[in-house]
């Protein structure tokens, strides 16, 4: 089955409105591969999750809002989405679910129709109950971290050629400091500029050492780091996709994201 990252995102969503009533996850699971690495935060505990995982933490979740009566599909219904981008294989959204969460991420990365890179968080207002599920034991990546690490330095020291240097030359980014998917060189070094130029704010609340750091974690191609920055009142998510030392697939989104491209 061939599909883009936007048909398989509308398949999911339309999927989940369906949970409840269908009483099986089928459809949803059927957007992943089975080959799946997820790392998520969206109960206030961070995972790395494979499909065995994801298919547990779909099952438990399914059963604890069934068994205090929440319905599924209006929840669903309730999603305020502030931003959706795609391109053919990857694709970005930033929502809110009052009064669960006021800003909440996802990223797809998409191979043959079926998701094969996730990563997800939500920024959660009241304490969840835990789902009992423990994260699988993928192996922790250290080259991989330390390119994302490599990066942050060069957004905290400002070094426009640094930055532009880490991404693969065909790499595609999805943010909502943009307002259209960039993709390939020329694109990524106006980014790279626009990000120095005008987005202090953001990279600020992103580097600076008073920033809590509530996911930090690469396995296999993906890392992803997720912040939040009380004093300035935001959060965000930063996802890297990376090969052989270089970035070819970012997502970088803020609860309070001001264009600057």
């Amino acid at each position: 089955m061939s599909r883009t990252a936007e048909e398989l995102m509308t398949h999911h969503i339309e999927s989940m409105m369906n949970m409840k009533k269908d009483s099986n996850l089928d459809e949803a699971l059927s957007d992943y591969s089975e080959d799946l690495i997820a790392i998520t935060r969206l109960d206030g505990r961070t995972r790395t999750m494979g499909h065995d995982t994801l298919t547990s933490v779909m099952r438990n979740s399914l059963s604890f809002a069934v068994k205090i009566g929440m319905d599924i599909e209006h929840a669903v219904e309730k999603l305020n989405f502030l931003y959706r981008q795609s391109t053919e294989n990857y694709i970005t959204l930033v929502a809110s679910l009052p009064p669960f969460s006021s800003f909440a991420s996802f990223t797809y990365m998409v191979e043959n129709g079926k998701a094969v890179y996730v990563s997800g968080y939500a920024k959660t207002a009241v304490s969840m109950p835990s789902l009992g599920i423990k994260a699988h034991p993928f192996p922790h990546n250290a080259e991989a971290m330390a390119v994302t690490d490599r990066h942050l330095a060069n957004l905290k020291e400002r070094d426009v050629e640094a930055l532009f240097a880490g991404y693969a030359d065909d790499a595609v980014i999805l943010t909502n400091l943009c307002k259209r998917p960039l993709e390939g060189s020329e694109d990524i070094r106006r980014y790279c500029e626009g990000l120095i130029e005008k987005a202090n704010d953001e990279i600020d609340a992103l580097t600076d050492s008073s920033a809590k750091i509530t996911v930090k974690e690469a396995v296999a191609e993906l890392s992803c780091i997720a912040f939040q920055h009380r004093a300035k009142k935001t959060c965000g998510v930063l996802t890297q996709r990376i090969r052989d030392g270089k970035i070819i697939f970012e997502s970088l989104t803020f609860q309070n994201g001001t264009p600057i491209l």
